[in-house]
């Protein structure tokens, strides 16, 4: 499963840089600065939540409304990702007290997991029971992105001041996902003393990486507690959405215990559900194209990590 950023590789690699700009800011007195940020970021990556969304339309299709008749319960409520965890440094040069530039390194990371069970059955004579279960269902992503800056600072007294800015750079990511599901159906006929119960289930998972470009708009409030120290709180809007994922697949069925394995890249496929008792059109993310024509391919998919952010952070200017 490919994991792009980690907790503890982001801050590593925030510890590695201020070591290594550290002499030369002790050289540039008041002309550079570093700072550390993390906060969350509001986003609706809709592609990567169709995997939830296309489990909820399977679960109602094939498994509530084909037994709707029978007694029992289902909460068919699948993880989606709505927010992310960014965090950075970011390295400044004042070009003048109001202007200034920047390099920033951040990453970013967000899962999501859960298990979830329902049931359908009734007793008599005859009883019949249906049972789904996951364990767990997951979505995840996280990535990085490098992005230069260009920052304007109005002082409104003392040692605060208001900042307005502008970045753009690259972003890099990754996504995975996991679906670990069984089914069991009991029969059960007292008369005839014919009892029956049968499994099935899988065990799906895939990744994907890609990149693409980002940039941000940003709105600041500093506040310096000292001559070298202070700190800040940053709001931001931020566009990305990166396109051209690719990744691998992998898929083990319970009762043939045979794994299926792939590569690909991702796309969303469309399937039309016709049914006795029901129909509904299903939006698939997918990298798995054998026996799929090319009509079904609705188009590529995007991680869109576009949304509202809002961060806090210290500043060591010196």
């Amino acid at each position: 499963m490919v994991k792009i950023f980690s907790l503890k590789s982001m801050i590593f690699v925030m510890l590695l840089l201020s070591l290594l700009l550290l002499p030369s800011v002790l050289t540039c007195v008041e002309r550079f600065q570093i700072e550390l940020y993390g906060g969350i970021s509001l986003v609706n990556p809709k592609d990567l939540n169709l995997f939830s969304r296309a489990e909820e339309q399977y679960n109602e299709l094939y498994f509530i409304q084909r037994l709707g008749y029978m007694n029992g319960y289902f909460v068919n409520d699948f993880p989606e990702i709505r927010q992310m965890i960014p965090a950075g440094i970011r390295v400044r040069y004042r070009v003048s007290e109001k202007l200034g530039f920047s390099l920033a390194v951040e990453g970013f990371m967000q899962e999501k997991e859960i298990s979830i069970e329902g049931s359908f059955g009734y007793s008599g004579n005859v009883s019949e029971n249906h049972t789904k279960k996951y364990d767990p269902f997951q979505l995840g992503l996280s990535g990085y992105a490098v992005l230069g800056g260009l920052h304007y600072c109005i002082p409104v007294g003392g040692r605060m001041d208001i900042e307005a800015a502008v970045s753009g750079g690259w972003a890099f990511s990754g996504f995975d996902f996991r679906s670990e599901w069984t089914y069991t159906a009991s029969y059960n006929e007292t008369s005839k003393y014919y009892q029956y119960t049968s499994v099935d289930g899988s065990v799906l998972e895939g990744d994907g990486s890609g990149n693409g470009f980002m940039a941000q708009g940003m709105l600041r409030f500093n506040r310096m507690l000292g001559k070298t120290v202070g700190f800040f709180v940053e709001t931001a809007y931020t566009f990305c959405r990166m396109k051209s994922f690719s990744g691998s697949g992998r898929e083990v069925r319970i009762w043939t215990s045979n794994e299926i394995s792939w590569e690909g890249t991702w796309a969303i496929k469309k399937e039309e559900i016709q049914l006795l008792w029901a129909s509904d059109n299903v939006y698939v993310p997918t990298n798995y194209w054998d026996g799929w024509i090319e009509s079904q391919r609705d188009r590529d998919f995007v991680l869109d990590l576009s949304g509202f952010r809002l961060v806090l952070g210290i500043c060591f200017r010196l």
